[in-house]
């Protein structure tokens, strides 16, 4: 199409062009990490309030054991977290949060090399299935990571926002699910 036909189409509303390719915000950038990593800078509240949480007690935070705030479970006994505990295999029954946040690490050799936990690499894939499980019907899930993970009913992909630390930094992307009631 002529840049000409495609500058018509676009003042009368219609030929805008792909939606993925034209349609997209802006990357949001939230600054640095906090000592000791978990997520970027003023990422919480924003997330916070995309989840709808109303009760930050309530958010169960999956391979962030460094978060201050929730109920934090985490493998790596050295960052405190709540729960020690494998995030392929939550010691909680079914249903039981409102609220879950993942920050897991991005790859097997990514885990290995700065948690040295790269034999218990949980898969974005089985992970996501594994948070719905214990995601309450209604509930909301937000996973962080460089892909959109797959995943099985009884998920529903929300939104996918893109999320930076500014200018050299990766983009990841957050991905929001809720539970099918």
């Amino acid at each position: 199409m002529p840049v000409a036909q495609f500058k018509q189409k676009d003042k009368l509303g219609k030929g805008r062009g792909h939606p993925v390719m034209f349609g997209l915000r802006e990357a949001e950038h939230f600054g640095p990490f906090p000592e000791g990593g978990g997520y970027p800078i003023r990422f919480l509240a924003k997330a916070f309030i995309i989840l709808g949480v109303t009760d930050p007690r309530k958010v169960l935070h999956v391979c962030s054991g460094s978060m201050k705030s929730g109920i934090c479970l985490d493998i790596r006994e050295g960052v405190k977290p709540t729960i020690v505990g494998n995030a392929l295999s939550l010691p909680f029954r079914d249903n039981a949060f409102p609220w879950v946040m993942v920050d897991p690490p991005y790859s097997q050799e990514y885990a290995e090399n700065l948690y040295g936990t790269g034999n218990d690499y949980p898969s974005p894939h089985t992970l996501i299935s594994e948070c719905l499980r214990v995601l309450s019907p209604g509930g909301r899930l937000g996973f962080m990571h460089h892909i959109v993970p797959k995943f099985r009913k009884p998920g529903k992909l929300l939104n996918v926002y893109a999320i930076t630390q500014g200018v050299g930094y990766n983009i990841r992307a957050w991905s929001v699910f809720t539970k099918s009631t």
